[in-house]
């Protein structure tokens, strides 16, 4: 009998969670055990302890007090809270929203939002709201590419292309949309040096400048459909691929999908084997390697051939002795030559 079902994504997963814990404390007053967190949500207790942790990172306005031995959550009351009229379940949503939004930090929406939440600080004597420490990332990169999309201007990038193992080299785009993935940001841009449309790593952008040259190329599709079967930010040909798990990581498959509206088919030894419509198979061959011995890829044959010759390419690293033998032999090696011509060691 086979079971089939779509999958989330791990990062879809967690906002879920922390949702939970977010409604399940805003419904006591007096504050919540973990023991009733784990009794209303159903997470484990690790789980809990960890996403609230994270909840309070990200600034959640969490008010933590010890009472009979336990800790006990609780979100700030009104007299706690700046006089802005926003209670402190809306400033939790808007600081899990900002969490999410933080690979596009220094586009204009962003920057609004951080606006907001900055009058939301509290004064000295609130100190019980904590803020939290945003990575610096390159936000400048970010904010020219989108004033170039929003303008509709030209950009030249200095861009270290992985098809050429990393080399620099000088593009010039009209870009079309920004786009997250896992949360790495990406932008879909017309390449006019190859008058087609390319999709371009924002962490691989060393330089952007903008330029006086308005964008001329007008899509036939939005930009947006490029990524209708992508894993990851990956585009090519279109394809149905199939990929089987061992019975002792099939429960994981949701967990890590390959993409989100993947079918999972639960075979009679336990194994699942993962369905999916796909564009290009180099991140669908990186995710198999992902799973070690643990994933084996069916369909298409390309598919097959390509994570082969991946894992041949690793295998043929560890022939030998290794590293550290071989530097040991070598030096014992060396040693018995020096005894046979009745060599002494310099001291």
């Amino acid at each position: 009998m086979s079971k089939r079902s779509g999958g989330q994504s791990s990062a879809s997963q967690m906002l879920k969670r922390l949702w939970q814990l977010v409604q399940a404390i805003q419904c006591s007053r007096a504050g919540v055990r973990v023991a009733q967190l784990v009794e209303e949500t159903g997470l484990a207790r690790a789980t809990i302890y960890r996403d609230l942790g994270r909840l309070e990172e990200w600034g959640a306005p969490l008010h933590v007090e010890t009472r009979n031995g336990e800790r006990r959550y609780r979100f700030l009351r009104s007299s706690e809270l700046p006089a802005m009229g926003f209670n402190a379940l809306q400033i939790a949503a808007l600081h899990l929203a900002r969490q999410q939004l933080q690979p596009l930090a220094g586009a204009p929406l962003v920057r609004e939002l951080d606006e907001l939440l900055q009058k939301l600080r509290p004064n000295e004597l609130q100190q019980n709201l904590r803020f939290a420490v945003r990575a610096a990332g390159r936000p400048e990169i970010l904010k020219t590419v989108e004033r170039a999309r929003q303008y509709e201007r030209r950009a030249r990038i200095e861009y270290r292309a992985a098809s050429r193992n990393g080399a620099s080299t000088c593009v010039l785009i009209e870009p079309l949309l920004l786009y997250v993935a896992e949360g790495e940001p990406y932008v879909r841009a017309y390449c006019v040096e190859r008058a087609a449309e390319r999709t371009y790593k924002l962490a691989r952008i060393a330089q952007v400048e903008l330029t006086e040259e308005p964008s001329t190329y007008r899509p036939e599709r939005a930009p947006g459909d490029a990524f209708a079967h992508s894993v990851k930010a990956w585009s090519g040909e279109i394809s149905t691929v199939r990929i089987r798990l061992d019975p002792d990581v099939a429960w994981r498959a949701q967990e890590y999908p390959l993409v989100p509206d993947q079918k999972l088919e639960t075979m009679q030894d336990g194994s699942v084997v993962v369905e999916a419509r796909v564009a290009g198979i180099v991140e669908v061959t990186r995710w198999i390697l992902s799973w070690g011995g643990a994933a084996e890829a069916l369909e298409p044959a390309e598919l097959r051939s390509a994570t082969r010759a991946e894992l041949a390419k690793a295998l043929g690293k560890y022939e030998g002795p290794g590293p550290v033998k071989a530097a040991k032999r070598k030096s014992v090696d060396g040693e018995r030559r020096r005894l046979a011509h009745g060599e002494t060691r310099r001291v």
